[in-house]
């Protein structure tokens, strides 16, 4: 099983549900592109660049995997499924962005590149999440959580040049004929809802499985496990 991460977080936060797996499976999480110790590449950036990525790491694999993709992680599986499935058993995807494709967050991705450019970080952080959280959180509830992701904003700038740059019409996506799992949280922000809907909409063999009480970025890992390994069963 591969995972692929979501935009900010760090391999560290998926190791428990590793762990969880780890007795089926032989789990791998890919640290994309864009977040230390992985490199950056051409800029501005592309999902396509880490479709790429994850097509060498399921080529190393050396046989069709389980793959699970977690917020923009889940763009870039869909993407690299996309270009060539064969290397992929099934899908798994919770709240991959789609919602938020293309032009949304253009003005966001702007403010962030200049509070980078001024060395304020943690202000690009504040900046991502007053765009994404409804309603929005008072700037001290997210002060502490910008400062401990201070470090991964560079990946932040590279995961919006992806999302924004990328075309908001999936119908093409409506050629993944693999069984794909899509994951939603119950209290999640409307950008997950509305995305595992559209996706829903467009995949013609998913199905949606909604966990009680949880978010996009989930606090129950162990539900995530067992929706999991229900489904890749």
């Amino acid at each position: 099983m591969v995972i692929v991460p979501g935009a900010l977080v760090t391999v560290d936060t998926y190791l428990e549900l590793a762990e969880l797996l780890a007795p089926d499976y032989r789990v791998i999480v890919v640290e994309r592109r864009g977040y230390s110790p992985s490199g950056n590449g051409p800029r501005p950036a592309e999902f396509a660049a880490q479709a790429a990525d994850l097509a060498a790491v399921l080529a190393a694999v050396g046989e069709p995997a389980f793959v699970f993709g977690h917020s923009a992680g889940g763009l870039v599986t869909l993407d690299a499924t996309h270009r060539d499935p064969s290397m992929v058993r099934r899908l798994a995807l919770y709240e991959p962005p789609a919602a938020l494709a293309g032009p949304p967050l253009t003005p966001t991705l702007e403010q962030i590149r200049q509070h980078m450019a001024d060395g304020r970080p943690a202000d690009a952080i504040i900046e991502f999440f007053t765009a994404i959280t409804v309603p929005v959180p008072p700037r001290a509830a997210l002060q502490p959580l910008a400062d401990a992701l201070a470090f991964r904003a560079s990946g932040l700038v590279t995961d919006l040049e992806c999302l924004t740059a990328m075309d908001p019409d999936i119908t093409s996506w409506s050629a993944i004929e693999l069984p794909t799992l899509l994951l939603a949280g119950e209290i999640t922000d409307p950008y997950g809802t509305d995305s595992v809907e559209l996706l829903q909409a467009t995949l013609p063999n998913a199905r949606t499985v909604t966990l009680p009480s949880q978010r996009h970025h989930p606090d129950d890992i162990g539900a995530v496990a067992g929706a999991l390994r229900g489904f890749f069963r």
